[in-house]
């Protein structure tokens, strides 16, 4: 971010603040009242958005887009936001640091929730059009795994040859061997 600054490169950096480093609370990893405040030290703007509203967080990505676009440099974009479910798969546990009542307060500020509510206002959203577009992602998503059902098998030399345009030596070594124990 920093090296970004200093040459006004068309960046955009997104920080998903979702008030947890891991288990720990954001406040017990930093004494900055917000994460988008750190651009300061890069000599970029940070904003911080709603992260769980995509109007907001499309509107303050368009604008970021519009400076480097424009050659006025990077901008830093604290998203605040939730995650609902552990950190990791591999033993985190988020009931041993976070309430039930945070999860809830989240809960109504889902994006998913807020967002088709939205539309549905609009009139531009309804359980009709839904059916469809779950029916016709259901439909491409069959489509889809028949093909790749019916696509050959990739050979270990095929992903060699694919990966590399001019092989090295090393790799030539391995596409022989590969090449004399896939014809057998």
């Amino acid at each position: 971010m920093n090296f970004a600054g200093a040459y006004h490169a068309p960046a955009i950096f997104v920080v998903q603040n979702n008030k947890f480093a891991i288990s720990t609370p954001r406040e017990k990893q930093s004494a900055a009242e917000t994460l988008a405040q750190k651009a300061v030290a890069a000599g970029i703007p940070g904003v911080q958005v709603d992260g769980m509203d995509p109007l907001a967080v499309y509107a303050v990505t368009k604008f970021a887009r519009e400076r480097a676009v424009a050659g006025e440099g990077p901008t830093l974009i604290e998203t605040m936001t939730y995650r609902y479910g552990p950190h990791t798969l591999s033993g985190d546990d988020p009931t041993r640091y976070r309430t039930k009542e945070l999860d809830g307060e989240w809960e109504l500020k889902d994006p998913i929730v807020r967002f088709r509510t939205f539309l549905e206002a609009k009139g531009l959203w309804n359980e009709e059009k839904e059916n469809a577009v779950i029916d016709q992602a259901k439909e491409e998503i069959k489509v889809a795994i028949k093909e790749a059902d019916a696509t050959p098998k990739q050979t270990v030399t095929d992903l060699l040859k694919n990966m590399y345009e001019t092989p090295t030596a090393p790799i030539k070594e391995q596409l022989a061997i590969y090449e004399a124990k896939e014809s057998k």
